[in-house]
């Protein structure tokens, strides 16, 4: 029997923060609203990734480090990567999409 590779310790939270970014998004969860994020504004001209703008949240602006790594920039600019470099976010599921952002932030020697 083979070990289980060790997770990064940052991998667990960063599972959680995005599914909770799942549900405010795509569930609309109720109880998070005010957690809820805008979307960026789609370019007034078409680009290979316009498509995927649209999906896209603005991050809000952060002036110190404390804030930079809470919740809301953080979760919005690791939501934003997703969608620019997947279709993960689309997922008909919560159960989906955890299992396969859990799969995506694993490193690379560990697949």
């Amino acid at each position: 029997m083979q070990p289980s590779p060790l997770q990064p310790l940052q991998h667990r939270p960063d599972v959680a923060g995005l599914c909770v970014t799942y549900k405010i998004l795509k569930q609309g969860a109720p109880h998070l609203a005010t957690l809820r994020q805008p979307w960026v504004t789609p370019h007034p001209y078409s680009t290979r990734d316009a498509h995927k703008r649209d999906q896209q949240l603005i991050v809000p602006f952060a002036r110190t480090e404390t804030f930079f790594r809470s919740f809301l920039p953080r979760y919005s600019r690791l939501w934003s990567r997703i969608v620019r470099q997947t279709d993960i976010h689309q997922a008909a599921t919560l159960h989906i999409f955890k299992c396969a952002v859990n799969a995506w932030l694993m490193p690379s020697g560990h697949n």
